[in-house]
């Protein structure tokens, strides 16, 4: 491989005999393509996988020492070098802790309670899909109420002469005394209203 000098001089030469009509125009850009195809290919054979995130501290510092060289001598611009410095940095920090959400500071996920969980029982209905309509009556009505609340439907056999039924119930609620609260707000407007428990989830 011929040192810079070397390449230098002979573009040079090649540009000077171009001047001096010793080589045509196709002469000339068929060999200084050559040489720059050779220094600087327009379709690389291989590609290099990219590098993987430093490993420990210095490697980080030679990262962005590099990075600061590059920027220097205009291969890279600014906005290039803080994106990379970015990743650099964002590669040594610790991964988070298992059970962490992602974007929010020491906040773990939520546990799905286990067990029953504090409701109100709204209505009872002679099958599951009048129960389930009620629900969407009910809801429609109260919206203010029992917006954000699931419903769930459990049958119920209260023994003979008056058969099964379907309890429709609201929730989850955060305990019983929220329970109670509901139930007070909707029996101030004339709706039926119980404490009661539901499935978790």
């Amino acid at each position: 491989m011929p040192s810079s000098e070397r390449i230098s001089e002979r573009l040079r030469a090649i540009g000077r005999a171009l001047e001096m009509r010793a080589l045509s125009v196709d002469q000339h850009t068929s060999e200084r393509s050559m040489i720059l195809d050779a220094l600087m290919p327009s379709a690389p054979k291989v590609v290099a996988s990219p590098a993987g995130p430093p490993q420990g501290l210095m490697e980080a510092a030679d990262s962005v020492r590099r990075l600061e060289q590059l920027r220097a001598i205009g291969l890279i611009s600014s906005d290039e070098y803080t994106k990379e410095r970015g990743y650099v940095e964002s590669s040594m920090q610790p991964p988070p802790e298992k059970g962490m959400v992602s974007g929010e500071v020491e906040m773990k996920k939520a546990e799905k309670p286990k067990g029953p969980r504090s409701a109100v029982h709204l209505a009872s209905y002679r099958s599951k899909k009048a129960a389930d309509r009620g629900w969407v009556q009910l809801r429609r009505v109260y919206k203010d109420a029992l917006d954000g609340l699931g419903h769930e439907v459990t049958q119920v056999d209260l023994g003979p002469g008056k058969g099964i039924y379907y309890r429709l119930k609201a929730g989850p609620l955060g305990d019983k005394d929220a329970a109670a609260s509901l139930c007070r707000k909707l029996k101030s407007r004339k709706q039926y209203c119980q404490p009661s428990m539901m499935k978790a989830g």
